[in-house]
């Protein structure tokens, strides 16, 4: 009967002590800390690749020249000798005034000197006479005198009908309303027939010389400052236009003006490219887009905005694997590439791995596997629009 007492209580011993031991298994399992699993993620192995890199702006298209066509001379216009729309050439016959009043005032004018030198002639001979009889002392000095001044008076008379002669033939060279330009010539304001004078308001028509022919580019002083950064020591980049209905203008231009002073009313900067426009596509007034290439195929590290996050300080960063680990790296940033990808101008080198997914997820220091990288090696062509 003792025997079977002491076997029962050995046994709850036992069956108490295995609980116990139990119990400081589970407590040491849940104690030790779980070693955190690698996140698979894909990376961009960073490279340099060609990328054309342009800045695009609004702009109008500005006529080089423009010449107001007025008459010089009060007349009834005769004829119209151009069509409306044409090129016309420098000192090419737009009107004919009538000339009549303006021929006789040369043929008066003519006569005039002719009286003028026949009198200077008279004159001359006289007091070539006076002055070889004064030596001889068969006339006074007195008399010598007058001739010699009656003959200085007639030269001067003669010049100035030879003067009234010159502006005579001048007013009537008038008549011939000519082209001062070579250019495109608008429509005209009178026809035959109309009094056209001197002192008008209106011009008879205008000329614009259109080939080649100036974009203007007014941006605020904040996106000029942009640009001429962008461009940097190149001073004459290369322009191309973009057309009102998005297409683009054939031939490109070249970035000739930066402007030197800031408009204190609008707070605007102007930059002007010479466009050429030998077809006259492109017309004063247009508005047009202009791309400026700051850069031409040049290597440069390009990555997708999705890749690059800020602070709140606006500090831009990007996250790196690096022996297995997330580290993340600041970056600075240049123009947009492409719509959705920016330019990295420092902050990454040749063989960064830049992780591309699972960016959620990531805390600096977790680890992480490296997947397949994917290819960054496709050149790029920047579409920096003002803002």
């Amino acid at each position: 009967m003792l025997t079977k007492r002491f076997s029962t209580g050995s046994l709850s011993v036992l069956f108490v002590l295995a609980l116990a031991g139990c119990d400081t298994k589970n407590d040491s399992a849940k104690s030790a800390p779980a070693t955190p699993q690698a996140l698979p993620v894909q990376v961009i192995n960073v490279a340099q690749k060609p990328t054309t890199v342009f800045t695009e702006l609004p702009g109008r298209i500005v006529s080089q020249r423009v010449a107001e066509v007025r008459p010089q001379v009060t007349g009834i216009i005769e004829k119209r000798l151009f069509e409306e729309g044409q090129l016309v050439q420098k000192g090419d016959v737009l009107y004919q005034i009538d000339p009549a009043p303006y021929q006789a005032d040369v043929n008066s004018a003519k006569a005039a000197l002719l009286k003028a030198q026949a009198d200077e002639s008279v004159s001359r001979k006289t007091a070539l006479r006076y002055s070889d009889l004064v030596k001889r002392k068969l006339i006074s000095q007195e008399d010598y005198d007058t001739a010699d001044g009656n003959w200085r008076q007639a030269k001067a008379q003669s010049a100035v009908a030879k003067a009234a002669l010159d502006n005579a033939t001048i007013s009537l060279s008038y008549t011939q309303v000519k082209a001062p330009i070579t250019g495109r010539i608008d429509i005209s304001n009178v026809t035959e027939g109309a009094l056209a004078t001197t002192n008008q308001e209106t011009p008879l028509t205008m000329i614009q010389a259109l080939d080649p022919i100036y974009v203007d580019l007014t941006q605020s002083s904040l996106a000029m400052a942009r640009v001429k950064k962008n461009l940097g020591d190149n001073t004459n980049p290369k322009v191309s236009v973009l057309l009102e209905d998005g297409s683009l203008y054939g031939e490109d231009g070249q970035l000739t003006f930066s402007g030197t002073r800031v408009d204190s009313s609008t707070g605007s900067v102007t930059l002007r490219a010479v466009v050429p426009n030998e077809k006259s596509i492109l017309l004063p007034g247009m508005f047009v887009r202009a791309k400026i290439t700051t850069a031409d195929n040049q290597p440069m590290i390009t990555l997708p905005q999705s890749l690059v996050t800020f602070s709140k300080d606006g500090q831009a960063s990007v996250m790196l694997a690096e022996d297995g680990k997330v580290t993340p790296h600041p970056v600075t940033i240049g123009a947009t590439v492409n719509t959705n990808e920016w330019v990295i101008t420092s902050g990454l080198k040749e063989g960064d791995k830049v992780i591309s997914d699972n960016l959620i997820k990531l805390r600096p220091g977790a680890p992480v596997k490296v997947m397949p990288a994917e290819s960054a090696a496709k050149p790029a062509v920047q579409s920096e629009k003002a803002k």
